[in-house]
């Protein structure tokens, strides 16, 4: 695995320019239109699931639902094992082999067989190995959660594989159509089955998922899926379902040990404690952090794509991107980050009920981790590009990392922010060593790592002034101003930084990109104009 590593960064490496000038006004332009693609999207599908997940658990209370979110982890570090990012592997590869080529309907039966293929692994692993893990938590009452848990896992797989297609292939209409089905259909069901327990609401999860999926694949036609041209001399799939598995399994060596390290991590949390409580407070505080990192995660899932063009103008443009991407990346999570840790113990109440307030702690700190990886996904993105072999192993440091801090668990009673603090300690020392790689290769722009550390050192400062504050009751008057205090500097500090280095947009080309795409908006700056 480490050969084929090897092989990817040399040809990564010779491909690279050895000057990178100053990018064109268009990748900006094509980095916000994609962000805004994928984003729309995906907005629909996790807001339209946090609800439901966040109705699941008032309704079905903190135990219930934190047997649910242990499976439902479960079966998602199975289906990542078995697909070795699918969804990644999809979206690369209908770029290569985009509609209207004569190899696109080959690539779309490879697709349909690498991603059949994983489901029914992941499926038969976790179906297999369901009663070793119950008695690994020591919970062998959990093992027929597990079982159904593994139709679950299928069905992850089916929807990462058919999104990233649909990304990919740039098909709005049918990335909408896939997140409103699982959108609604979760906010439809996973409530009402909260009242039954968890495994009525791991098996609404897998048939939703599937059910999605099949949907799509009815409607191909009027998704605009469908190849226009005739049928012709079949381009074999032999050589192309290779290249595909291929790649599939340098995905993998980045992601076996990350995950594994966070289910370990996860699995010794609830089997730390008998209730599940602390289970529920921490599938909580990652659930937040996720929507704290939906819309910075957009835009670098986006920049990756304009870093890594080989084609063009946009191949001049990595350090600008990285630079842009990186500030807007660290000044928004902080500014929605920030504004949760402040309103930590007043909004889990009011979101989830007052059995949910304990959870402020787990809560302050995985906002905090939020910061530190959106901050540095551009960075660790380009690294990907430049080093693909340094990337993995910071990704195995980091999951050496968190393995070993997790077995304090095996020998002392933890909770959910033991858990989140080891996540977040292990977020920090991963960014920096990204950092460090990129500044030995004298590819870091300027500015760039001390945005980075002024999000995080802002952040961190928060998470512990939150906890003080509810250590502390008598004191929170001075310790709400502190955190208003540092939370204002952090971001005008940022705001600086950006400014000094002309990372803000300008306004007169914002507005004229902005009007391109919508009418009205052209109309009224073509009359300012010539005001």
């Amino acid at each position: 695995m480490i050969a084929l590593l090897e092989r990817e960064e040399i040809k990564v490496e010779k491909s690279a320019p050895e000057s990178v000038p100053a990018p064109r006004q268009s990748a900006a332009a094509y980095l916000l239109s994609s962000t805004s693609a994928l984003g729309a999207g995906v907005v629909v599908e996790r807001g339209f699931g946090f609800l439901a997940n966040l109705l699941a658990a008032r309704m079905g209370g903190a135990g219930t639902f934190g047997a649910y979110s242990l499976a439902i982890a479960t079966a998602n570090n199975i289906g990542t094992y078995a697909a070795g990012g699918i969804g990644a592997t999809a979206t690369r590869f209908s770029g290569k082999y985009p509609l209207g080529t004569k190899a696109y309907p080959a690539f779309v039966r490879v697709l349909l067989i690498v991603s059949l293929v994983s489901a029914a692994i992941a499926a038969a692993i976790l179906w297999a190995g369901s009663a070793p893990l119950a008695h690994l938590l020591q919970k062998e009452s959990l093992t027929p959660l597990l079982h159904w848990a593994a139709f679950s896992a299928a069905g992850m797989i089916l929807l990462e594989c058919c999104r990233g297609f649909l990304v990919g292939q740039r098909r709005l209409l049918g990335i909408l159509v896939l997140s409103l089905s699982v959108g609604l259909g979760m906010i439809s069901s996973l409530p009402a089955m909260s009242h039954l327990g968890p495994i009525p609401m791991v098996c609404s999860q897998g048939l939703l998922t599937t059910a999605a999926v099949l949907l799509c694949l009815l409607l191909y036609r009027p998704l605009g899926l469908a190849s226009p041209l005739r049928a012709s001399k079949a381009v074999p799939i032999g050589p192309m379902l290779r290249e595909i598995w291929s790649f599939t399994l340098i995905q993998l060596a980045g992601l076996v040990g990350m995950n594994a390290a966070g289910w370990w991590l996860t699995s010794l949390v609830a089997r730390s404690d008998a209730s599940m409580v602390q289970m529920g407070f921490y599938a909580i505080a990652n659930q937040l952090r996720n929507m704290v990192a939906l819309a910075p995660g957009l835009l670098s899932q986006s920049s990756l794509a304009v870093m890594a063009d080989c084609e063009g103008d946009l191949e001049k443009a990595p350090d600008r991107v990285m630079a842009l991407c990186s500030f807007v990346a660290v000044l928004a999570s902080l500014a929605i980050a920030g504004i949760g840790i402040i309103l930590a113990p007043w909004a889990l109440t009011i979101l989830y009920g007052k059995a949910y307030s304990a959870a402020s702690a787990a809560t302050v700190l995985s906002l905090a981790t939020a910061v530190v990886h959106m901050g540095s996904a551009p960075a660790a993105g380009r690294l990907t590009i430049v080093s693909i072999k340094q990337s993995g192993y910071i990704n195995t440091a980091w999951a050496i990392l968190v393995a070993l801090s997790a077995t304090f668990f095996l020998f002392h009673p933890g909770n959910a922010s033991i858990g989140a603090a080891i996540i977040l300690a292990a977020h920090i020392l991963s960014a920096l060593l990204v950092l460090l790689a990129l500044q030995r290769k004298s590819i870091v722009p300027p500015g760039v790592s001390l945005t980075f550390l002024t999000g995080v050192g802002t952040s961190i400062t928060m998470a512990a002034l939150a906890i003080a504050r509810n250590e502390m009751p008598g004191s929170a008057l001075p310790l709400n101003l502190a955190l208003l205090v540092v939370f204002g500097g952090g971001l005008a500090l940022i705001f600086s930084v950006g400014h000094r280095h002309h990372w803000l947009p300008n306004r007169a080309v914002l507005i004229t990109q902005l009007g391109s795409k919508l009418p009205l908006l052209n109309k009224l700056n073509s009359e300012r104009v010539h005001a």
